[in-house]
């Protein structure tokens, strides 16, 4: 088992960047372009304001896992959390770990409704009138704690630890 485990979806990184490519691409502009009139040390604030933006934003957050407990770094937070701690995983519309009477939100595990309303949109068209995602497989499980959303992912790897320090 490895040491330290960090999950943070792709999409962030991405997203995060890409914000840098084209801030970087706007720094450029206004320095090798500028035109009259022009505030230059206003164009550098706002440039500066949307790298921090995007750093805190998307490049910032993570989850990471270790052997004694896990690390949940928010922009502007970071908690360390024992397993032994924990007393409950929710992941309803972002993974939600509540540890000795606290709540700690994890930005980069959100779940997103796109791929249940994916599946009880698709084939709508049959005699029953039970969405799909209620009927495949028998056992409803929401789609934020699958593994297709990050927060059930996360959740996932979460309870792996914990059942192995156990």
């Amino acid at each position: 088992m490895s040491t330290v485990q960090v999950f943070r979806p792709k999409a962030n990184l991405v997203w995060g960047y890409s914000a840098l490519a084209l801030d970087a691409l706007f720094v450029t502009q206004f320095l090798a372009y500028p035109s009259g009139g022009e505030n230059i040390a206003l164009d550098a604030l706002l440039a500066t304001l949307v790298a921090t933006a995007s750093v805190l934003i998307w490049l910032r957050p993570k989850l990471e896992l270790r052997e004694s407990g896990l690390t949940v770094v928010n922009p502007l937070r970071t908690v360390i959390i024992e397993y032994g701690d924990i007393t409950d995983i929710e992941t309803k519309w972002a993974l939600l770990i509540k540890h000795q009477g606290k709540n700690t939100r994890v930005w980069v595990a959100p779940s997103n409704g796109k791929q249940r309303w994916i599946t009880d949109s698709t084939n709508r068209w049959r005699f029953s009138k039970i969405p799909n995602s209620k009927t495949q497989g028998g056992e409803s499980v929401p789609i934020s704690s699958s593994n297709l959303s990050d927060s059930g992912a996360a959740a996932t790897l979460i309870r792996q630890r914990m059942h192995e320090r156990h």
